[in-house]
């Protein structure tokens, strides 16, 4: 049998190079401080004038989130309810809300929702989208104004749970790049392109992740992950067998994690292949190593240091 060791990967470099992604010191959101309870971040009158987010820029949103049957959509600043009535009506969302500062605009909501024949699974709320209780969403919707988004980004962060998309019309959220950015060319209705963007709440990965595998009966290797992060960027060392080796192509989707790394070693190919979740503080996965006729794979589990735990400021 052939070990890690002689693969030059190496038990202690996979374990190693799975651990690296543990001890980064992680910043998902570097953000504005979030007001004191004592604050009102949006004042009483909209802060956000009301401007009609174009149907053809609505049906692309809802086309670029995915919008699904499984899905509970949040539209914030959510105007005459029109992309919540679309998510539903079109798209077939379980569920949607707006949320709107506007009375009257919510009220107009509710009758287009009746009129539309969605008004069991539409929902417009009369709310401060700073006081809105929104972790039950699975998509959510904007179209604000960019001093807004940044005022809202550690809210969104903090509250929606890892994997929760989120698409804003016009406007971006500061140096939290987005996913995706699609164009919406202009048509005999709206003749100025719009640009919407899309992004995937990340899990907070930051931190030493430990844990130990074992490669043969009765023999087990301890191991490190750090990962430095900001926002969806992650950057990671596995550290085993008293050696640090970088983590590349490493990819955190939601609460996903995957990472690879191929190498030429004794003549042959050598590559492995991360895939795991990141739950609180746990990690699990299965590593895959390749090497020549050597197939393998190796449980992962690693549980998060919490003395070494980075801070996520979101």
């Amino acid at each position: 049998m052939v070990s890690l060791g002689a693969l030059g990967l190496g038990v202690s470099l996979a374990v190693a190079f799975l651990g690296g992604l543990g001890s980064q010191t992680a910043t998902i959101a570097q953000l504005a401080p979030t007001p004191s309870p004592t604050e009102n971040p949006i004042p009483s009158k909209p802060d956000v004038p009301y401007v009609p987010t174009p149907e053809i820029v609505v049906t692309e949103m809802l086309k670029l989130a995915g919008v699904n049957r499984d899905d509970v959509v949040y539209d914030l600043g959510s105007g005459d309810g029109r992309l919540v009535i679309t998510a539903i009506k079109d798209y077939g969302a379980r569920r949607g809300v707006g949320v709107d500062i506007n009375p009257g605009l919510v009220r107009l909501s509710n009758e287009n929702a009746q009129k539309a024949g969605v008004g069991d699974r539409a929902q417009f709320l009369q709310q401060d989208l700073f006081q809105t209780d929104f972790r039950e969403a699975s998509v959510v919707t904007l179209y604000l104004l960019p001093q807004i988004n940044l005022k809202l980004r550690p809210k969104l962060l903090s509250d929606l749970k890892p994997g929760t998309r989120l698409v804003s019309h016009a406007f971006t959220m500061g140096d939290w790049k987005p996913d995706k950015t699609v164009t919406v060319p202009g048509n005999a209705t709206s003749s100025v392109p719009r640009n919407i963007y899309y992004w995937v709440v990340p899990a907070n990965i930051s931190g030493d992740w430990q844990g130990r595998v074992e490669y043969a009966p009765g023999r087990s290797q301890p191991y490190t992950l750090r990962f430095n992060q900001q926002f969806q960027q992650v950057k990671g060392d596995a550290i085993a067998d008293g050696k640090k080796y970088t983590i590349p192509n490493i990819t955190l989707t939601g609460d996903r994690l995957t990472f690879s790394r191929s190498e030429t070693i004794q003549g042959q190919q050598g590559t492995i292949q991360f895939n795991g979740r990141i739950e609180g503080n746990t990690l699990k996965g299965t590593a895959g190593i390749k090497w020549g006729v050597l197939t393998r794979n190796f449980p992962i589990v690693a549980q998060r240091s919490t003395t070494l735990q980075g801070r996520a400021q979101r």
